[in-house]
C-alpha cells in the first residue's frame, strides 16, 4: 500500500469520536509491531483512486513509510477534527460533574453592571427625597403653615349629653371657607362632644354660603345659625346660608311673627323630649332685615310670649341669641340691638344673652332692671343698682338677673377694647378680651364658649387659641396657661335666695366627677361669711362666701 491512499467511504452514522478511534488505532499498531507483524499489511481496504480534491473531510490517509509519518498524519487529522468540532462545543452547555459542584453564576457584562448600579442609586435618591418631603410637609402641617383638613370624618361623632344634661358651643363672626382658625373652632367643639354649635351671625364674610356651610358642617354637622349683619347678610345672602346650613336638630322649631323662621326669628327647646332650655334666636338691629323690636311691636310681644311660655312649661333655662349687642367696651356704637329689646330681656329674667358682632369676648355681671334701675342704658354712666350680683369669681345665682356674653371671636380678626377706665360701660363687665388688651394680661385667642346645661346649673368655659396656632383636630399648639381663659356658672341653690347673700364665688372643675344631687361642703368662716363648696353633678365645684344667718 506504499504510495497509495486507503479511503473509508462508509456513511457516518451518529457522532464520530475521532479521539477515541485514533488512540485505538495507535494501540493496535503498537501491538502488532510488538509481535513482529508488519503494520503496512494489517488492514487492507478497497482502494478507490480519486483525485485529491475529491477526498472528503472524513478520509484518513495511512502511509507505511514509518510509524513517525503515521503518527504525524494522525496528529494533523486530529487537530483538523478539533478545529471542526470547536464551534459545536461552544454551543453545547458544559456538563458539570458532581465533584465540580453547582454552576458558576452567569457573569454580567460590565456595561450592564454599571446600568444596574445607576438604577439602584436613582431609586435610593428618590426614596430619600420622598422621606425629606414628607418630613417637611408634616412640620409645616403641624405649624399651621398649610391649609389643611385634619379631621377624621370616618369616626362616629359623639355627643356629651344624656337624659339629665347636654352641651353646646356658641360664637359669632367667623372667617371665610379657607380660614383655618375658624375651622379649628368647630374642630375643638366636635372633639369636646358639643351637642350642637350656635353660630351667632356674620358667617364667614363671604358670598359663598354653600362653601362656608359645606366646610363647617363636615367638621360639625349640627350648626344652628342666626342672621348677622356685614358677614352673612350682604345682598340678602342670608337666604343662601339658610339653604346651605338647614336646621339640623330634631326639636320642633317655632317661627316668629311674619318671619321666614329659621335663620331669622325662631325658638326651639332642647332636648326634644324633656327640655332643659329654650333657645330664642332674634334678628335685631340688622341691615337688610329691619324687624321692629320696639314697644308693643309684634316681634317684641312674640319674644315676651316665648319667655313666659317656657316658664309656664317648667323649662329650667331661657337663653336668647342675637347677633348685635347692647353694652360693650369695644369699638361699636351704643346698643345696636335696640335699647327697648335689651331691657325687655332683662326684665323677663332671661338667664343668658349670647351675642357677637364685636370681635371680642366680654362677660357681664348679673344685670337686672328694677325700680332703682329702669334701664341698663349704654349712653349713661355706669349704674351700680343695675347689677344684681358681682360675678368676679364666676358664680351667679339663678333667677336674680341676666348674664350677657359677647363672643364674636369665631376667627374674623379682633377688635380693640377699652379697659383703662375710659369707657363707662366697663363697670358692667367681669371679664374682657380684645386685640390690644384683656383683663388677665394673657394672649388673646379665637374660639367659642362651651356650655354645659343641667336642670339646676349652667356651667361655661372658654375655648380660645391664638391666631395661626391650630393643629390637627383643631388642637391648639399654644401653652394653655398663656392664653386668656374664663369660666363661670349660674346655679340654683335654696340657701342663696337673696343676691346680697353672695359676697364672692368662683367655679372650678373637680378632679373626679361627682354623680347624684348637689351637696354642700362647709369650710371655715371668714370675716362673718361662711365659705361653702357646692359640688354640682359631673364634677363642678362652686366655692362661695355666704353671709351667716342670725
Amino acid at each position: 500500500m506504499k504510495g497509495m491512499a486507503a479511503t473509508n467511504q462508509g456513511r457516518r452514522m451518529g457522532p464520530f469520536h475521532f479521539r477515541g478511534k485514533t488512540k485505538a488505532l495507535i494501540r493496535t499498531t503498537r501491538k502488532f509491531r510488538g509481535v513482529g507483524i508488519p503494520t503496512d499489511h494489517v488492514w487492507k481496504a478497497p482502494v478507490q483512486h480519486r483525485h485529491p480534491a475529491e477526498l472528503g473531510p472524513w478520509t484518513v490517509r495511512v502511509k507505511s513509510d514509518s510509524d513517525r509519518e503515521l503518527l504525524e498524519e494522525l496528529r494533523k487529522s486530529l487537530n483538523w477534527m478539533k478545529a471542526l468540532e470547536r464551534p459545536k462545543t461552544d454551543r453545547i452547555p458544559r456538563q458539570v460533574s458532581a465533584e465540580e459542584g453547582a454552576k458558576e453564576p452567569r457573569r454580567i457584562p460590565s456595561k450592564r453592571r454599571e446600568a444596574a448600579i445607576l438604577r439602584r442609586r436613582a431609586v435610593a435618591v428618590l426614596a430619600l427625597a420622598l422621606v425629606i418631603a414628607m418630613a417637611a410637609g408634616w412640620a409645616l402641617f403641624q405649624k399651621g403653615a398649610v391649609v389643611k383638613s385634619p379631621f377624621d370624618f370616618s369616626q362616629p361623632r359623639w355627643k356629651d349629653e344624656s337624659a339629665t344634661h347636654f352641651t353646646f358651643a356658641a360664637a359669632g363672626d367667623f372667617g371665610g371657607p379657607d380660614n383655618n382658625d375658624s375651622v379649628g373652632v368647630l374642630g375643638r367643639a366636635r372633639t369636646a362632644g358639643m351637642s350642637f354649635f350656635l353660630a351667632l351671625g356674620d358667617l364667614g364674610y363671604t358670598t359663598d354660603a354653600s362653601g362656608w356651610c359645606t366646610q363647617m358642617k363636615r367638621v360639625l354637622p349640627e350648626i344652628v345659625i342666626v342672621a348677622g349683619d356685614d358677614g352673612s347678610n350682604v345682598g340678602g345672602n342670608m337666604s343662601g346660608y339658610v339653604g346651605s346650613c338647614p336646621y339640623p336638630l330634631s326639636s320642633p322649631m317655632v317661627l316668629g311673627n311674619g318671619t321666614p323662621g329659621y335663620g331669622y326669628e325662631y325658638y326651639f327647646d332642647y332636648p326634644r323630649d324633656r327640655p332643659l332650655a329654650r333657645f330664642i334666636l332674634l334678628s335685631a338691629g340688622l341691615k337688610g332685615v329691619n324687624y321692629n323690636y320696639g314697644k308693643n311691636s309684634p316681634h317684641t310681644e312674640w319674644v315676651e310670649d316665648a319667655v313666659a311660655n317656657a316658664r309656664d312649661a317648667g323649662i329650667p333655662w331661657v337663653i336668647a341669641g342675637v347677633h348685635k349687642e347692647c353694652i360693650t367696651v369695644a369699638n361699636d356704637g351704643h346698643c345696636p340691638m335696640g335699647q327697648y329689646l335689651f331691657d325687655e330681656l332683662l326684665e323677663a329674667h332671661v338667664d343668658l344673652i349670647l351675642v357677637g358682632h364685636d370681635h371680642v369676648y366680654e362677660r357681664s355681671k348679673q344685670l337686672r332692671v328694677s325700680s332703682s334701675c329702669e334701664s341698663v342704658n349704654s349712653t349713661n354712666r355706669f349704674d351700680p343698682s343695675c347689677v344684681a350680683a358681682n360675678g368676679t369669681r364666676g358664680a351667679y345665682a339663678k333667677g336674680k338677673g341676666t348674664v350677657v356674653v359677647v363672643q364674636g371671636v369665631g376667627g374674623r380678626s379682633f377688635d380693640n377694647v377699652s379697659i383703662d377706665g375710659g369707657d363707662r360701660e366697663l363697670g358692667y363687665f367681669d371679664a374682657v378680651m380684645g386685640a390690644n388688651a384683656n383683663t388677665q394680661g394673657r394672649l388673646s385667642g379665637f374660639g367659642s364658649v362651651f356650655y354645659e346645661v343641667e336642670a339646676d346649673s349652667i356651667a361655661a368655659k372658654t375655648d380660645f387659641c391664638p391666631p395661626e396656632s391650630t393643629a390637627t383636630e383643631g388642637r391648639c399648639t399654644s401653652n394653655p396657661g398663656s392664653v386668656f381663659a374664663d369660666h363661670f356658672a349660674i346655679y340654683a341653690s335654696a340657701g342663696l335666695q337673696s343676691s346680697s347673700d353672695v359676697r364672692a364665688s368662683y367655679l372650678e372643675r373637680g378632679v373626679s366627677p361627682v354623680s347624684g344631687a348637689s351637696s354642700v361642703l362647709p369650710e371655715p368662716e371668714q370675716n362673718g361669711f361662711e365659705q361653702r363648696a357646692i359640688v354640682l353633678p359631673r364634677g363642678h365645684i362652686l366655692y362661695l362666701h355666704v353671709a351667716r344667718g342670725p
